[in-house]
């Protein structure tokens, strides 16, 4: 993607990004998790399967599903 300075940078998405923060290693604030999860739900283009699917490849189901249990 291209940003508003016109670099071209590499990205990939959001359900990739949510799998991401999750990862022990990331070590991201609850608060952020959460509210990433909350803006998440909301979007009308979220893609509920493509996250299953990243979860499911990355072994970490069971936290995904927690998260989306509360919210949706």
């Amino acid at each position: 993607v291209q940003t508003p300075e016109n670099h071209n940078v590499m990205c990939y998405s959001m359900e990739k990004t949510l799998c991401d923060i999750l990862k022990p290693r990331a070590r991201t604030d609850i608060q952020v998790i959460s509210e990433a999860y909350k803006r998440y739900v909301k979007r009308s283009d979220k893609n509920i399967m493509l996250l299953s699917e990243f979860a499911r490849q990355l072994g970490m189901e069971r936290r995904i599903r927690a998260y989306l249990e509360v919210l949706l």
